[in-house]
């Protein structure tokens, strides 16, 4: 058994395997950075791009960050098991260095927290793992550590990258299915008097009073508070459609958590919509649905908030000043490659923090931040010049299924054909072969919305009727065609 599995382990030239026991580690940290940097520049793509390339290489991105990372530190924990308290290689201390960068990637780019709404129920994994990774990170660092000043640039690095990941977990529990339904609840109120109450109902039950507790009814107004009135307004303005979108964003948000709306903000929505142009409308809900795209899918629960821009403000200055100080120190006795690769993953963190900011400073959250803050004529100023022509909020298609394309069955490739030969390849796929995109024309989005209109009108008055029109999916066509 010995003899066999020697024989099967120098299948492998010895100069092969010393040469992956050398560029392993190097090829492992290098690719962990390429899959950030694909993440952060086709993760905010996702938003208004039907490309299946653009969702295939994200994909395969996004699943393989995670991996690249979490194996990275095992390779680094393994060598740093190698060496003994009386012998540290001074290439070892360079690449201990390393670690702390793997943490900052298993925070992951602030476009991408999750590829599907499944992903944000996994943050107690993502939390165990935060523990457990940072556990081996602070060991591969205390390994190394022989009082140099490298050992020390470990520190900050440690505290930028277990903040990075964090907010990753902080935002996906955020997300998850149940706190984001129990989030849309309030807090039970007792009122100002309660604790009154309370003392008199305590006092007359000592004085052997009969006292029973019975319930005050009173109706509260439920749902968003503000009112859009009847009169129609012109045009409008970039501010008012973040506003509008945003109170809709919020009113809206039950629906997500399959709740109900209630019958003031369902009043309230209607009363907006039918005094609008279908351009105005389609705009409003563009931004509406973007919001909702960056709350489950991105850091924007985050890095919207005071707290985060604190912790991102942490995180640059660890950075930066670790870039510094590199710089500053002396490193010639350590390999010129790893000088390099270190240089690359400093860059290569401040270049995606710079890029967060630019992508938070040009976003709808920061117009709607400015336009809160009664700032107009600055927001007027800004947009223009933060937001190009060409940017887009949504891919303005609408998919359709080729019924001829299926029946036919169209020939398929060469690389279909063996596909095919793997069944659940083929099953994965088949939804995906005779998909087709289309341009939305503005034609049937107006088209659209005046039908809804004159339903909604119809049946604005019965509630039943509401919930009928709801309910149906494409029966009018039907009924109108006669198709039973």
């Amino acid at each position: 058994m010995i003899t066999k599995r020697r024989n099967l382990v120098q299948i492998f030239p010895k100069r092969l395997k010393k040469l992956f026991d050398v560029w392993e580690i190097r090829v492992a940290v290098l690719t962990s950075l390429t899959l950030q940097c694909i993440q952060i520049l086709l993760g905010g793509r996702r938003k208004f791009s039907t490309s299946m390339k653009l969702r295939i290489i994200l994909w395969l991105a996004y699943l393989s960050s995670d991996a690249v990372a979490t194996v990275s530190l095992s390779i680094l924990s393994s060598d740093a098991g190698e060496y003994n308290d009386d012998f540290k290689d001074s290439n070892f201390v360079i690449m201990a260095l390393w670690a702390p960068f793997l943490l900052l990637h298993l925070g992951g780019p602030d476009t991408i927290t999750a590829y599907s709404l499944e992903d944000n129920e996994l943050w107690l994994r993502h939390l165990l793992a935060l523990a457990v990774q940072v556990l081996v990170a602070i060991y591969v660092v205390l390994r190394a550590w022989v009082s140099l000043t490298l050992n020390f640039l470990a520190i900050p690095l440690l505290v930028a990258g277990t903040i990075k990941y964090g907010e990753r977990i902080w935002t996906l529990w955020n997300v998850s299915r149940s706190h984001f339904r129990d989030s849309l609840f309030p807090h039970p109120d007792a009122g100002p008097n309660y604790a009154r109450y309370m003392e008199e109902y305590e006092s007359k039950k000592e004085e052997g009073f009969d006292v029973t507790l019975g319930n005050l009814i009173e109706n509260p107004m439920e749902g968003n508070t503000n009112f859009y009135p009847a009169e129609k307004k012109i045009n409008l303005t970039e501010a008012d459609i973040l506003y509008y979108a945003n109170d809709f964003f919020s009113m809206f948000k039950p629906l997500f958590a399959d709740l109900i709306l209630s019958f003031h903000d369902i009043q309230n929505s209607q009363s907006f919509f039918r005094n609008r142009s279908y351009s105005e409308v389609f705009k409003v809900v563009e931004v509406e649905l973007g919001f909702m795209y960056d709350l489950t899918y991105t850091k924007a629960v985050v890095v919207y908030s005071l707290t985060g821009v604190i912790l991102r403000i942490i995180e640059f200055l660890s950075t930066i000043s670790v870039l510094c100080v590199f710089g500053w120190v002396s490193k010639d006795s350590y390999m010129t490659t790893d000088v390099i690769i270190t240089y690359v993953l400093l860059i290569g963190a401040i270049i995606i923090e710079v890029r967060s900011v630019i992508v938070l400073l040009s976003s709808d959250w920061a117009m709607l931040w400015l336009e809160k803050h009664k700032n107009n004529t600055v927001l007027d100023c800004l947009h223009p010049a933060i937001s190009s022509g060409t940017r887009k909020r949504w891919s303005n298609t609408m998919g359709q299924y080729n019924l001829i394309k299926f029946s036919l069955k169209d020939k398929p490739s060469k690389f279909s054909s063996v596909v095919n030969k793997i069944k659940f390849l083929s099953l994965l796929l088949e939804k995906y072969r005779y998909n087709d995109t289309e341009d939305v024309p503005d034609a049937l989005k107006e088209l659209i919305f005046e039908e809804l209109k004159r339903r909604l009108t119809s049946a604005s008055s019965d509630v039943n009727a509401c919930k009928q029109f709801v309910a149906r999916r494409g029966d009018w066509v039907l009924e109108q065609g006669k198709v039973s």
